[in-house]
């Protein structure tokens, strides 16, 4: 499967999904479309609760894993004990009616709500057992004697192995914060959605609060919402900007800054980083390169004149070749916001300035030699340069980086020769 994914990561760019389940490589990995919706702060509120949703899924499937265990432990405690044995049909029954298959999502959501009464067999054997443990008179409901059922064996689970397993309590807490994150309001809420429709907003505030509902199937719509908003109009943008482009103006890090100030953990966000780099080529790639090819286009233009009104030899004028040739690099740089040299190198600029660059081997990704040469410490700083690990990215930006090299090589040829063959004239 892995060889399959790298065969067609050198065939096309990524979608969103394969970003976001952390199958690409950088620079289209889901720590640089986090860092790039760092910007835009309503955005990245979208894509914190996508991945806040998707914890809460892994959550649901290890405790329905965690059911399955503990209900085949109890089965095998002792022969002829009818508690454990009872267990065993309760297991089969759910086994074949799909309450506990994984891949059976609307049965697995019924498990989690208790909602078993669609099924006569798993229904009859609930009613026997809590009649057989005295419980009738309690008037205690088919779910919520369900849900005390396997609470109790995942108590005993983790008492038998010392390890714990996660509990419904644990799976509503979850749902509750992750609605007091993103839903109440924009007053109590961190990281309110905004354009979320009202209705589907109180349903799903309704559906956890008041029915204590914490299975997947309650976040469906506004998961589905929340993708299709990063996937149309987040995505692209991002694409657009990391695989056409090895130059970044340097993002501002206030996101990062407001959390470590709050004193919170955040994902993807335990390294310390600096906030700025040292170096304006860095921080303003595309602006300080301009900047610097036309006051080398400038010098160019002053030494040819210069040359031209004291009349020296077409020999002489030749040497405007380096102020020129210069001034065009960094100017066509500027403009098309691809170096040519980082493009040559297999490099290019994150979008965020770290002090200290992960080692290739910190990561799960194929390791590409790249040796950085020093000179690229005047361009920008080594701080925010990385190997760019994605193949069809990679190429791509060695095409563009060839047509800028062009580009360059006409340009510097021609302004070259205007300033050469113009006949000297001494003022």
């Amino acid at each position: 499967m892995e060889t399959e994914f790298a065969q067609i990561e050198k065939e096309r760019l990524p979608t969103l999904y394969e970003v976001l389940l952390k199958k690409t490589s950088p620079p289209v990995d889901l720590w640089a479309f986090y860092t790039f919706l760092s910007q835009y702060p309503y955005a990245i509120d979208f894509l914190d609760f996508w991945i806040d949703m998707m914890a809460h899924v892994r959550l649901c499937k290890d405790y329905i894993k965690g059911v399955r265990e503990s209900i085949e432990a109890r089965g095998k405690i002792a022969d002829g004990d009818n508690h454990s044995e009872e267990s065993s049909i309760l297991l089969d029954a759910l086994l074949n009616e799909g309450y506990l298959d994984l891949k059976n999502t609307k049965r697995v959501s019924q498990f989690l709500r208790g909602n078993v009464e669609d099924s006569a067999r798993v229904s009859k054997l609930l009613d026997n057992m809590r009649c057989e443990h005295q419980q009738s008179d309690s008037e205690q409901e088919v779910d919520d004697f369900l849900a005390e059922m396997v609470d109790d064996m995942l108590k005993e689970k983790t008492r038998q192995n010392k390890q714990p397993k996660i509990t419904r309590k644990q799976l509503l807490n979850n749902a509750m914060q992750i609605c007091s994150l993103y839903l109440i309001s924009p007053q109590q809420s961190p990281r309110y959605l905004i354009n979320v429709p009202d209705e589907l907003r109180m349903e799903t505030l309704r559906h956890v609060q008041s029915e204590r509902r914490f299975d997947p199937q309650v976040f469906e719509e506004l998961r589905d919402m929340a993708y299709n908003f990063l996937e149309m109009d987040c995505f692209p943008k991002f694409l657009s900007r990391v695989a056409l482009h090895n130059l970044h103006d340097q993002l501002s890090d206030w996101r990062f800054q407001t959390i470590a100030a709050m004193g919170k953990s955040r994902h993807m966000s335990g390294k310390s980083r600096g906030h700025k780099s040292p170096s304006p080529l860095s921080t303003y790639s595309g602006i300080g390169r301009i900047a610097l090819g036309l006051c080398w286009l400038g010098i160019g233009f002053w030494i040819g004149y210069v040359l031209i009104f004291l009349h020296y030899s077409r020999a002489i004028r030749v040497t405007t070749v380096v102020p020129f040739g210069v001034g065009c690099y960094f100017t066509v740089c500027g403009i098309y916001q691809v170096d040519i040299l980082y493009s040559w190198f297999g490099v290019t600029q994150k979008l965020m300035y770290e002090k200290k660059l992960p080692a290739d081997g910190e990561q799960n990704y194929s390791k590409i030699k790249c040796r950085v040469p020093s000179i690229f410490a005047l361009l920008g700083g080594r701080g925010r340069l990385m190997p760019v690990h994605q193949p069809f990215i990679r190429k791509l930006l060695l095409k563009r980086g060839m047509w800028c090299f062009l580009l360059v090589t006409v340009l510097t040829a021609v302004f070259t020769v205007l300033f050469s063959c113009v006949p000297g004239h001494r003022i």
